[in-house]
């Protein structure tokens, strides 16, 4: 048998056919590409693993002029030009003590604050660790009881955790239930989760929301809370109506993104309800729950500047409780607020598998704000039918909000009035006002299991002029409370003044400092009276459950509660 030749195999060769070369030199070609592009990538990844980083700051709190020790890796075995940076402040050649590979001992500058350690060298700028100046530590006030007075903290359950993580205090003193008494942590503007750069005399603090059901347990000797939306790396401390206990240092583990505020703006209000056209035949009272501006991470130093007449509570449930006995007919009165609010721009960036995962010990609102509510009708079958159409079977994840909102922003649209009285009514039309377009889009989320609530208040333009308003927040565990603003986001513009970002996007991640929040999810409020009958106003810039409350022969009133005004911007 004769085996074919191989010429006859490849076929005869013809004058001009040169295939067989080119395709040589395109192999050729494209085999030193991606030699190129190998040693792209190995050059990329010996750089970022010879790095320097730190693994270990030895102490951590101290006081400046103190020897720290800094383990970690890529240092190289002599310092050269290298250098560490603690808040900016490069230490001098003779700071040094020792620099190997692995390990770093410094003294600290005597002009060194609280603030970052990094290490840079010819390699590039480590990771930061938190470097605590030990006298910015809250102390306790000195007393008889063996040099102690007021609460002490013994111990922390751990010195680490993420935001939303359990938490538990062990110590004495802390009194038998919390009452007005709260836990402080470390707070910080202009960062991603460490505090900023600048002057750390007087550290800002942020304890647990009412809002957020943080803490779990408050006795004598222990306190059971979750680390507070907004917390970061500092110190942590007790404070109740005996004092300021001691502090203990805690750090605030990375969580799956990052969030920082900036920006804050200051602004003076004022409010006011006024009471007329009085029909009583006999003894009655009238009682006012008039809202107060929240106190949140992003809402800070909110102060009563005034109220006429006092009320009998100053603050129940984020209201202020006006009591009226008597009301004769024909009379009328006035109730007049201001306050004092600074509001913080947030942005946040959130990894696209957050929420993917929650934690066995997850946190108490993790629940409360995933399911229904008298204000969230997140377990409605339009809502259901809604959602499927959003996002599929995607459910628990940031990529479901995601969708969400982009599903909103087509087919939602945003009107100046209410175009419905329900929000589902509002969603069936396909045109929702701020109020109703923030409903639908929180109960959505708690349909696809991902806690929020949504939260009233105003925007304010340049102008000074205040514009009712709704928004919404999510919660993602380690990253606390990630604010949205979908209606901002659609590219209305209630009140017609364009908002503060010009790119849209931004606020399905973050809200800018135009604004000031008087309640976030609903106030239920307690009567306090049996029989009394109780008036509710939709639509304002709360969400709570009444307003008002008559009892006795008050036959007939008015009330005329009126929109907020901003008296100064600073």
């Amino acid at each position: 048998m004769e085996l074919p030749s191989a010429s006859s195999l490849v076929g005869p060769r013809r004058g001009g056919d040169r295939k067989p070369k080119r395709l040589g030199k395109a192999v050729l070609a494209l085999a030193a590409a991606a030699l190129v592009a190998l040693v792209i990538v190995l050059s990329l990844l010996y750089s970022s693993a010879s790095k320097p980083r730190i693994e270990g700051l030895e102490p951590s709190v101290a006081e400046p002029g103190s020897v720290v020790s800094l383990k970690g890796r890529n240092f190289g075995q002599e310092r050269g030009d290298s250098r560490i940076e603690v808040d900016g402040v490069v230490p001098t050649s003779s700071a040094y003590i020792s620099w190997s590979d692995s390990g770093i001992s410094v003294r600290l500058p005597a002009s060194v604050d609280s603030g970052l350690v990094r290490v840079l060298t010819s390699r590039g700028r480590s990771n930061a660790m938190l470097f605590m100046n030990r006298a910015r530590l809250p102390v306790p006030t000195a007393g008889t009881k063996k040099g102690r007075a007021g609460p002490f903290i013994a111990s922390l359950s751990s010195d680490s955790g993420q935001i939303g993580s359990l938490l538990v205090l062990t110590g004495l003193d802390f009194g038998a239930s919390r009452g007005s008494a709260s836990v402080f942590f470390a707070w910080s503007a202009e960062s991603d989760g460490a505090p900023a750069s600048g002057d750390q005399a007087a550290p800002s603090v942020v304890c647990p929301s009412e809002a957020d059901y943080a803490y779990e347990l408050w006795s004598d000797k222990e306190i059971r809370l979750r680390v507070p939306d907004g917390a970061v790396s500092g110190p942590v401390y007790v404070e109740t109506g005996r004092g300021r206990s001691n502090a203990f240092f805690f750090r605030v583990a990375e969580g799956p993104g990052s969030k920082r505020y900036s920006s804050g703006t200051v602004y003076a209000l004022s409010a006011g309800v006024s009471i007329t056209k009085v029909k009583a035949s006999g003894a009655n009272e009238l009682y006012l729950w008039a809202p107060l501006p929240v106190t949140s991470s992003s809402q800070r130093l909110v102060r009563v500047l005034d109220e006429d007449p006092k009320p009998v509570v100053p603050d129940y449930r984020g209201t202020a409780l006006f009591h009226f006995e008597n009301l004769a007919a024909g009379k009328s009165l006035s109730v007049d607020q201001s306050f004092l609010v600074q509001s913080f721009e947030v942005e946040a960036a959130v990894e696209a598998k957050a929420l993917a995962l929650p934690p066995r010990d997850a946190p108490a609102q993790a629940a409360a704000y995933a399911a229904a509510d008298e204000l969230v009708p997140s377990d409605a079958p339009e809502i259901l039918a809604a959602l499927k159409k959003a996002a599929g079977n995607e459910r628990g994840s940031w990529k479901a909000v995601r969708l969400i909102m982009d599903w909103l922003g087509k087919n939602l649209a945003w009107t100046e009035r209410p175009q419905a009285d329900r929000p589902l009514d509002a969603l069936k039309a396909g045109r929702a006002d701020s109020y109703a377009y923030a409903i639908v889009a929180c109960a959505l989320l708690r349909k696809a299991g991902v806690p929020a609530l949504p939260v009233a208040g105003c925007l304010i333009d340049p102008k000074r002029k205040a514009v009712r308003h709704y928004w919404l927040e999510a919660y993602v565990y380690g990253l606390g409370w990630v604010p949205i603003d979908p209606v901002l986001a659609s590219g209305a513009s209630p009140g017609g003044s364009p908002p503060a970002w010009e790119e849209r996007s931004r606020y399905l991640s973050g809200v800018d400092s135009r604004r000031v929040a008087f309640s976030r999810g609903l106030t239920k409020l307690a009567p306090m009276t049996s029989g009394g009958r109780r008036a509710a106003k939709e639509r304002r810039w709360s969400f709570q459950s009444f307003y008002e409350e008559s009892s006795g022969a008050l036959d007939a009133y008015s009330s005329f509660w009126g929109d907020i005004e901003v008296t100064g911007m600073y």
